[in-house]
């Protein structure tokens, strides 16, 4: 509730309500009592998200979202970014596992020791050779 009291005409009660929603939304409404030092990373990775849409933001910027994750909340936490996407939001999204950032973008863009390697649709950038020499080391024939 702490990002949503900060707005100056605030209510305890409507914070409240707002903080239930998201959590709701993010499928973690039945730990609404615990502590965030308790849930898993991964639940801890959505109530950070939960965080960020009190806010009622118009762009999310989420670093490493994927980051430590079980790959069953992987696929939760994709599925409410590829649903704040369709519900109006702009995401940029910074991640290193590649198969889970196509999983919920069109567009890729990727940079290499400061500068941009590659940029566009994720299947053609995923391929290219500069771009699999940049992550694995290895050549493309």
């Amino acid at each position: 509730m702490v990002p949503a009291l900060s707005e100056a005409a605030a209510r305890h009660a409507t914070s409240e309500a707002r903080a239930r929603a998201v959590l709701a939304f993010l499928r973690l409404d039945h730990l609404a009592d615990d502590y965030a030092r308790s849930l898993s990373g991964g639940q801890q990775k959505l109530l950070e998200l939960g965080r960020a849409l009190m806010l009622k933001p118009r762009l999310l910027l989420l670093d490493e979202p994927f980051a430590g994750v079980h790959p069953r909340l992987l696929d939760q936490i994709a599925e409410h970014i590829r649903s704040l996407n369709r519900d109006g939001y702009t995401i940029v999204l910074v991640d290193h596992n590649l198969e889970a950032v196509q999983s919920v973008v069109t567009r890729v863009m990727v940079m290499a020791r400061g500068r941009k390697i590659a940029d566009g649709p994720a299947a053609d950038v995923l391929r290219d050779p500069e771009v699999v020499r940049a992550y694995t080391g290895t050549r493309v024939h």
